[in-house]
């Protein structure tokens, strides 16, 4: 694997829009476990207690089915697949917990609104009873917040439209969805994170510029949940944050977004402190780490990691953490 990994590396150097050594910049990449299963891209991830669940996505040629657990004591171990139809492109999120995954596209480009729960006590997968409300899509973005799940935007069909971007969201409880108000625009592969009880919604398709907040529980002066925060363009030199099919993390609550695409493969790592609606640039994916799209990000015991993921038709399965208080060293294993 290793072999291969060098191989990958040498082949995608051209595609490389940036470079990740001697920026002056804080934090650094260290490299991790590779992922157990096959390489991947457009799968899901979510975590329970002390564990990181990835599966589903798409190797080239087929869509899986396959899941896997990471501990940072114990590495990679294999689980019961995902009982649904393979896919790519699916969400998923934690609540109660409790492991929820759905929505995505086949092979055949048939989408859906089916989701599954995964116990983690004993290893099983039960089907969700009432699909997502919101219908059939793919590249959507998923959250929890204080054991509620929150699913929206992404591509599919809405009133009678096949094809579309898509600007609806909804909350599950108890078994149940209902709509909810939502202030952004039509997006797909967007990425979300959550402070303090408040998710952002950053980026995607269709050049969303704004970051938006989300508050179940408070509204904004203008009666909503959701506020737009500070625009990401040339004036404050934060529109390299902008990217879509990028992934994001959360250590010592402050957000990151890493890998997606801006034009080319972004390399650029940014911090978000909610506290200053600020963003700040930090060590960029370092020169051994291949720029990628459809990755999935996950935060264990604070510490924040990147697996799996596409380069220009090559599949990834290496494994990476970023320190975002450490000098950048070349030693990083």
């Amino acid at each position: 694997m290793k072999q291969r990994l060098l191989f990958a590396f040498f082949a995608l150097s051209l595609f490389f829009t940036g470079c990740g050594s001697d920026n002056g910049l804080d934090g650094n990449w260290i490299k991790g476990s590779s992922f157990e299963g096959r390489p991947r891209g457009g799968a899901v991830s979510f975590v329970i207690d002390d564990n990181a669940y990835v599966g589903t996505g798409y190797d080239g040629k087929d869509a899986l089915n396959t899941f896997y657990k990471y501990s940072i004591k114990e590495g990679w171990v294999r689980i019961a697949d995902f009982p649904g139809t393979a896919r790519r492109e699916a969400v998923a999120f934690a609540a109660n917990g409790k492991g929820y995954v759905g929505t995505g596209v086949d092979d055949d480009d048939n989408r859906f609104a089916d989701f599954y729960e995964y116990d983690p006590s004993n290893d099983t997968w039960t089907k969700v009873a009432n699909d997502f409300a919101g219908g059939a899509r793919q590249g959507a973005v998923a959250f929890s917040i204080n054991g509620i799940g929150y699913v929206g935007t992404g591509y599919g069909f809405q009133e009678g439209e096949d094809r579309n971007n898509l600007k609806d969201f909804y909350k599950f409880e108890n078994g149940t969805w209902e709509k909810i108000s939502y202030i952004g625009e039509k997006s797909r592969n967007a990425t979300t994170f959550v402070i303090n009880d408040k998710a952002y919604v950053v980026s995607g398709d269709n050049s969303m510029k704004y970051v938006l907040e989300f508050d179940p529980i408070n509204v904004n002066e203008k009666g909503s949940h959701w506020t737009n925060k500070k625009y990401l363009d040339d004036d404050n030199n934060w529109e390299n944050v902008q990217r879509t099919e990028g992934v994001s993390f959360v250590i010592d609550n402050k957000g990151y977004i890493v890998t997606g695409k801006l034009g080319g493969y972004s390399r650029e790592v940014w911090e978000y402190d909610p506290t200053k609606d600020d963003w700040v640039e930090r060590t960029s994916l370092e020169d051994e780490v291949i720029s990628r799209e459809d990755a999935v990000a996950f935060t264990l015991d604070n510490r924040g990691f990147i697996t799996t993921g596409t380069n220009s038709g090559i599949y990834l399965d290496d494994t990476w953490e970023f320190n975002p208080t450490m000098e950048e060293t070349d030693d990083d294993n």
